[in-house]
């Protein structure tokens, strides 16, 4: 299994709180629009920062994660490299997203059910 984890902020200036709403009301539905979605992933996950963490570590710099799991890398790299992700997905993400900011790492999960 291969996931997708995007780590991304917000635009200068947008609140915490109208981020949230775009990413799920506008966003998820531009990325839900794209076939290839459908036709690769398996799952997508949003996750929001509550800006919480123990006292002997720092919270993440980052607003949300993303996270998004596929059958094999070449599913994720055919997704994110097609002209739809391209030019419709990635177009919306610059009404909510500092893009400069986000960060994307692919792995390959293992699962480990006893641990």
């Amino acid at each position: 299994m291969i996931k997708m984890t995007l780590l991304i902020s917000r635009k200068a200036g947008m609140s915490l709180e109208d981020f949230k709403d775009y990413w799920l009301n506008k966003h998820l539905p531009v990325v839900q629009s794209v076939p290839e979605v459908g036709r690769y992933s398996k799952r997508y996950v949003q996750q929001y920062n509550t800006y919480s963490s123990p006292s002997h570590t720092g919270a993440a710099p980052f607003d949300g994660i993303a996270e998004a799991w596929f059958d094999s890398l070449e599913d994720a790299l055919a997704l994110t490299t097609s002209d739809n992700w391209l030019n419709v997905v990635k177009k919306d993400d610059l009404n909510f997203l500092d893009v400069t900011k986000t960060q994307m790492m692919l792995s390959e999960e293992k699962l480990f059910p006893d641990a």
